[in-house]
């Protein structure tokens, strides 16, 4: 009964700060950055709970069971990135405060044509993202109240993130991130420390101390083959280079000045790093007391082992609100670029804008609940989702970033050959092969040289084609 009540009373708080939210948000400035007076400790935790994701969490959870400490090396590429970005990138973005989206920042730097194609990109990216929290949702409340099917769960606890980034944009965001990272944070600590208490009382399973020291252990990492290195160290890559995401920009330019910002982008290398390792060393309790389960099987697995009443709403709550915190943010930030920076966003006025994100939040809402009823591993979504975004606007955006002036034909026609180059090589040779990083370098090489070529060095000046940059 208590299960009941904590999760009633976890929704109904939900419903409470939309309904609250509602009322403050009368702009599309105010729908996508708020009022633009958080604290750097609101900044900070939702800059953590949007990266500390259900799908992360899962796959933290099966990954590290399965493939041990091979998958923390990989992901620790995160807080090096996180890094990455609170030292080199973050502080020179000041111009960049008060944005309302990545795609605005390209089309002012590129033109109209880029700002519709980073939109479009843009989209993609956080669908995957979302798509996959809420079949997470599903998942969770089905195995907590196994009554209906789990399309029916899936279906309620979106309806709920939907609607409360519906009516309150980013203010409902970031006030729910609060206490989402604080259930999430409870629910960790309590399930480490039920499940440690189940250990003491788990029957021996012969072989596990020796799986375990191989497994679980830095050696581990030299009895990879080839293949096998090169998948991880390219995972690895994915995670360190900082992708620049839309909602990652937005958390930027909701900034009140870039100190802030780059202090609150630091705060969150410490949590994310604290949440991956008591992550995985759940996914190693687990692997503890029963090694020989199938990945599909972990989940109910440990639903099953938080018998006392009350326990198991804790941990549901957490998953579901690590899944909250990403899917609220991908789904106000894909409202956002279709809204502000598509379908004539030169001409539609902000409260029109407004009306037309919090329609387009229902319509991609409603989108990624009906793939949910399609079957996927989350780490494969989730890197197909990012292959056209990170190499197709990433790097253009690092150098504006960095102040490297170019024109919009170089940026369209970089565009045009890195997307070839994904199609050839994601669809037809290597379709298991995680290319993102090859597909930055190759945009990158490609950007450089079509800018000296057609900007610097005018080699087309015969042609009648002369540089477009001003004074050149």
């Amino acid at each position: 009964m208590l299960n009941y009540f904590l999760i009633a009373v976890f929704f109904s708080y939900l419903i409470f700060e939309s309904f609250r939210a509602y009322k403050e948000v009368k702009s599309i400035n105010a729908f996508s950055l708020g009022i633009r007076s958080v604290s750097t400790y609101a900044l900070g935790v939702t800059i953590t709970a949007t990266w500390v994701s259900g799908s992360g969490f899962m796959i933290d959870l099966t990954e590290f069971y399965s493939r041990g400490f091979i998958h923390f090396f990989e992901s620790i590429g995160m807080c090096f990135g996180l890094s990455i970005m609170s030292f080199f990138l973050v502080p020179r973005m000041t111009k960049y405060l008060g944005k309302i989206s990545v795609a605005t920042i390209m089309g002012e730097e590129y033109g109209q044509i880029v700002r519709v194609i980073t939109a479009i990109c843009g989209c993609i990216r956080v669908s995957g993202g979302l798509y996959i929290q809420f079949k997470i949702m599903g998942q969770v409340l089905f195995y907590l109240f196994p009554y209906g099917n789990q399309f029916i769960w899936t279906v309620i606890s979106s309806a709920m993130v939907i609607w409360y980034s519906f009516a309150g944009g980013i203010n409902s965001v970031v006030d729910t991130d609060k206490i989402q990272a604080l259930c999430f944070g409870a629910s960790l600590i309590i399930g480490i420390v039920l499940m440690q208490a189940n250990i003491l009382h788990t029957p021996y399973i012969p072989d596990v101390s020796e799986n375990l020291n191989q497994q679980f252990s830095f050696s581990h990492l030299l009895t990879l083959s080839n293949e096998q290195l090169l998948d991880s160290l390219l995972l690895f890559l994915y995670f360190i280079i900082p992708a620049i995401e839309p909602s990652t920009m937005q958390r930027i330019s909701m900034g009140i000045y870039i100190k802030q910002v780059k202090k609150a982008w630091f705060y969150s290398v410490f949590w994310i790093g604290l949440v991956l390792s008591l992550s995985c060393y759940f996914s190693y309790l687990v692997y503890q007391m029963n090694p020989n389960l199938q990945k599909p099987e972990i989940l109910p697995y440990i639903m099953n082992i938080f018998e006392i009443d009350g326990t198991r709403a804790i941990l549901a709550i957490g998953i579901i609100a690590m899944c909250m915190s990403t899917a609220d943010s991908n789904l106000n930030i894909g409202a956002i670029l279709i809204a502000n920076d598509t379908y004539k966003c030169n001409i539609l006025t902000s409260y029109q804008k407004l009306e037309f994100a919090r329609w387009s939040t229902i319509i991609i809402g409603v989108i990624s609940i009906i793939f949910c009823l399609k079957k996927g591993s989350f780490l494969e979504i989730i890197l197909f989702s990012a292959t056209f975004y990170m190499p197709l606007i990433t790097v253009p955006l690092w150098a504006a970033i960095f102040n490297f002036k170019t024109t919009q034909r170089c940026c369209l026609i970089t565009m045009f050959f890195t997307f070839i180059y994904i199609v050839i090589y994601k669809f037809i040779l290597h379709p298991n092969l995680n290319i993102i990083a090859y597909a930055m370098v190759f945009n990158g090489i490609t950007l450089f040289s079509t800018h000296y070529i057609l900007e610097k060095w005018e080699l087309l000046r015969c042609f009648g084609i002369r540089s477009k940059l001003k004074g050149k």
